[in-house]
């Protein structure tokens, strides 16, 4: 199925990018994503249903849904990492095999200098966090086409920033692909190999209190607001 149908111009709900540009007008599938976008960055749960029903609609758009997402990035200015960030995840989501060369690609992509004192929200940490995405997004991909799951090694090849490296690094682990890893790598990065992801429920800390009672906050006891000094009396005998 193609959802590559023009829509109208005047719908109210197309997500605005670009001053007087509406990106997500230009096909039924450009809208779907915008409406994918939009439920995905909604915290409800009626967001969470619209959005699984969206996805479910994307699926049916192979035919043109890669196509229309590598035409938003070619048109969203590069400071919109919120919004490709959003269409990667959509991305992993409900796209096929075909999806993986895009999402390495998008893995890839040249990190902005690191600049000093720019703070831990800087173009290069945006960035990265896009690039870090893509690999994730690949990760859900080749859950559903296992043959997708060698795109990771042509990332790992790639050596990119160390984060990024980590990042695909854990994914392909995940997919079964640590032996592979291990022969791409250079003996000096083996140590990635060891980072274990720790599930939730082995952070969680034991009280050390064993007597099981629970104690309400009981307010510190004080004196008297004001209290006097006392002073010692004390007397001199005259020789």
């Amino acid at each position: 199925m193609s959802c590559d149908n023009q829509t109208s111009k005047g719908g109210s709900d197309g997500l605005e990018v670009i001053p007087a540009t509406r990106l997500f007008d230009k096909s039924a599938t450009a809208w779907l994503l915008s409406q994918a976008v939009r439920y995905l960055n909604t915290a409800d749960k009626e967001g969470d249903l619209a959005y699984a029903r969206v996805a479910e609609i994307l699926r049916r758009c192979s035919n043109d849904l890669l196509e229309t997402v590598n035409g938003l990035f070619r048109q969203v200015k590069s400071g919109d990492s919120a919004l490709r960030w959003s269409l990667l995840y959509v991305l992993g989501d409900v796209g096929d095999k075909g999806a993986a060369d895009f999402l390495v690609n998008a893995a890839l992509k040249q990190l902005p200098e690191a600049k000093e004192g720019a703070g831990c929200e800087s173009d290069r940490d945006m960035e990265m966090l896009v690039c870090t995405m893509a690999i994730h997004a690949l990760h859900k991909v080749a859950n559903r086409y296992s043959e997708a799951s060698q795109s990771l090694l042509k990332i790992i090849s790639a050596r990119p920033a160390q984060p990024i490296l980590i990042e695909a690094i854990k994914v392909a682990s995940q997919l079964g692909l640590k032996d592979r890893v291990r022969e791409i790598l250079s003996k000096e990065d083996h140590w990635i190999l060891d980072i274990r992801q720790a599930r939730i429920e082995e952070l969680f800390a034991e009280p050390e209190r064993q007597d099981g009672k629970e104690r309400g906050f009981t307010p510190p006891k004080s004196g008297s607001l004001y209290t006097a000094p006392r002073t010692a009396c004390c007397t001199r005998k005259e020789k």
